[in-house]
């Protein structure tokens, strides 16, 4: 499924097989995602903060507003949703 290790929380935010697994609660994606914690410490904590982010986007204080703004469109391009 994956041809990169992602160590940084933006590699997770901008791909969108994470973001279905996370907003879509995707049990045919879980094994992989759960598998691909256990590569590294780094890989772990840019995940889990991802995870976070996608979870409480707008409660999030690490994103600047237009930065949540932008997460938000993707989440609705990726899943398909309108915006409106």
């Amino acid at each position: 499924m994956k041809r990169e290790i992602y160590t940084k929380v933006e590699q997770f935010l901008s791909d969108d097989d994470f973001i279905r697994y996370v907003m879509d609660a995707c049990p045919d994606r879980e094994s992989y995602w759960v598998s691909y914690l256990t590569a590294s410490p780094p890989i772990r904590s840019a995940y889990l903060k991802a995870y976070d982010i996608l979870i409480h986007l707008d409660d999030c204080d690490m994103l600047t507003p237009e930065q949540t703004e932008c997460l938000k469109q993707r989440i609705f391009n990726t899943l398909h949703i309108s915006a409106s």
